[in-house]
């Protein structure tokens, strides 16, 4: 059976107990794909690929896995890009549940990940919620899940959604998430894939994996760890504490409380301040933040360095010696 036509059925059924592998050409960076349901053996590639720098963003075939999300159906994702400003909006927009993600707004999150880090004019990207949805996200939708009833096919769709918001994190745009509503399970995940997480007043944030008898999948677990400490993560994550704005706020949770009503200019008003410099000064100060807290330390300061010298008598730092230099 090809892979282009396996359906969600046979797909579960041959990611049972035994591992199966489709060997296909190299990818652009030399590593030799293939289709495993066997999340070690990913692992183990992923240790060993480019140790010299950050863990590549494509390791392994994500044909069959695009495929079978691709129908579970429901939902959009929506990308806009002001080239003026260089901002970038993703709307998620899944109104009858929510907001929630299903498989194929998956696959749509991947390519337009894809597509801004292609983006050299871009500063910054916000995330919001539709707000016809009433709510940021509220995780993964239900008649997914139910579908991906094999447990190597959620293993799957975790490392398929780990992958995405690690690239997520990894753009060189300032992120922020503006949540308005409610950011539940997988939506509380991705806000902690954002760089900044603004909350209106009345908004709420709740890991609430274990009362669905689970723990987080798509990174939300470690990244939450990272944001406040193994206490305070233990504590929302496994009370499955519902975290209003300013209980987030003292938690460092999140950044700020912005004013209700037109969420996506409240956020770009408070991202002004961070964009404010030429695009290859805001990438390049992203990229030094990204280096330092994902890599070891001197490869992060090699990285510093690199980045610095591609700065160092650009027009940027020209403009701003010149401008200097006229004041004296």
């Amino acid at each position: 059976m090809s892979a282009r036509v396996l359906s969600m059925r046979s797909f579960v059924a041959l990611m049972g107990p035994a591992r199966r592998h489709i060997h296909h050409q190299s990818d652009s960076s030399g590593i030799q794909l293939s289709e495993t349901a066997n999340s070690r053996y990913m692992d183990e590639r992923r240790n060993t690929a480019h140790a010299n720098e950050f863990v590549p963003i494509e390791v392994f075939n994500e044909q069959v896995e695009r495929l079978n999300l691709k129908e579970l159906n429901g939902g959009n994702l929506y990308l806009e890009k002001d080239q003026e400003s260089g901002i970038a909006t993703i709307t998620i927009s899944n109104p009858s549940s929510a907001n929630a993600i299903t498989g194929s707004m998956m696959v749509e999150l991947s390519d337009m990940v894809a597509e801004l880090e292609k983006w050299h004019k871009g500063k910054a990207l916000i995330l919001y919620g539709d707000p016809e949805g009433k709510h940021f996200c509220a995780g993964a939708d239900l008649k997914t899940a139910q579908a991906l009833s094999n447990p190597q096919a959620g293993v799957m769709m975790c490392l398929y959604m780990q992958n995405i918001l690690s690239r997520l994190q990894r753009l060189p745009l300032i992120s922020a998430a503006a949540v308005s509503g409610n950011a539940i399970g997988g939506g509380a995940e991705i806000t902690t894939a954002c760089d900044f997480r603004l909350m209106t007043p009345s908004s709420k944030i709740q890991f609430i994996h274990t009362k669905m008898g689970l723990s987080p999948g798509w990174g939300g677990g470690t990244r939450l760890v990272n944001l406040i400490g193994p206490q305070k993560a233990l504590r929302l994550m496994a009370g499955a504490e519902v975290v209003n704005a300013e209980e987030a706020v003292r938690l460092n949770l999140v950044d700020d409380v912005i004013p209700g009503g037109d969420i996506l200019k409240q956020a770009t008003t408070w991202l002004d301040k961070y964009i404010s410099e030429p695009v290859e000064v805001v990438q390049s100060i992203k990229t030094v933040v990204t280096a330092a807290s994902q890599l070891p330390q001197d490869q992060a300061l090699s990285k510093e360095k690199d980045v610095f010298g591609g700065l160092w008598r650009g027009p940027a730092n020209n403009a701003a010696l010149a401008k200097s230099l006229s004041k004296k």
